[in-house]
C-alpha cells in the first residue's frame, strides 16, 4: 500500500528492507507530514514535539469518522479500531512504548477517544477520558523534552461485557 505521496504505508512492503531503506522511509514520510508508518500489524509513530493547532479538535473529529467507517491508513485510530473490532474474540492489548517526551501519553489519550467515541451510549466515555487528567497529576516532573513528563507507567484496563463496558 501506498499513500497519495508515493511512499509505502507499511515498511514490511519495501523491495529491501534494511536499516538504511526504513530510515530513509520514515524519514521521507516525516517531511511530508506523514509520523506514522505500519510495520506488519505494529505502528511507528514519530513524535514532531510540535503542537498541533487550533484545528485539532476538528481533524480528530474527521479522522474518528473516517477510522470508524475502516480507514486502515497508519494512524493510533487504526490500532484501535482493530483492537475494538478483535474483542469479540478475546482480549486484545495495546502497547505504547517510547521515551521520555515522544508522545506516549497523548497517544494513549487518543486510544481512549477512539474507544469512547464508539461506546456512546455506554457510561465508558466520561470514565476513560476522566481518568487521564487525574493519572497525569501524579508523578510528573519537568525535562528538557518535557514539561510535564511521567516518572512512572500506567496500565489502564478495559473491561467489556457483552452489555457494558467499564474502566479501571
Amino acid at each position: 500500500r501506498n499513500n497519495m505521496a508515493g511512499q509505502p504505508d507499511d515498511l514490511l512492503s519495501l523491495d529491501v528492507l534494511s536499516a538504511d531503506t526504513i530510515a530513509d522511509t520514515v524519514e521521507r514520510r516525516f517531511a511530508s507530514r506523514q509520523n506514522a508508518t505500519w510495520v506488519g500489524e505494529i505502528l511507528l509513530t514519530l513524535n514532531p514535539w510540535a503542537p498541533r493547532g487550533s484545528d485539532a479538535s476538528a481533524d480528530d473529529a474527521v479522522l474518528l469518522e473516517d477510522y470508524t467507517q475502516g480507514a486502515t491508513s497508519p494512524h493510533v485510530f487504526a490500532v484501535a479500531a482493530a483492537a475494538h473490532a478483535e474483542l469479540a474474540a478475546g482480549k486484545q492489548y495495546i502497547v505504547v512504548s517510547g521515551e521520555s517526551g515522544a508522545g506516549k501519553t497523548e497517544c494513549a489519550k487518543s486510544v481512549l477517544k477512539f474507544i469512547a467515541q464508539l461506546e456512546e451510549d455506554a457510561p465508558l466515555p466520561a470514565l476513560l477520558l476522566a481518568t487521564s487528567p487525574l493519572l497525569e497529576a501524579f508523578g510528573n516532573a519537568s525535562t528538557g523534552r518535557n514539561h510535564n513528563s511521567s516518572r512512572f507507567g500506567k496500565l489502564i484496563e478495559v473491561h467489556y461485557s457483552s452489555a457494558s463496558a467499564s474502566a479501571s
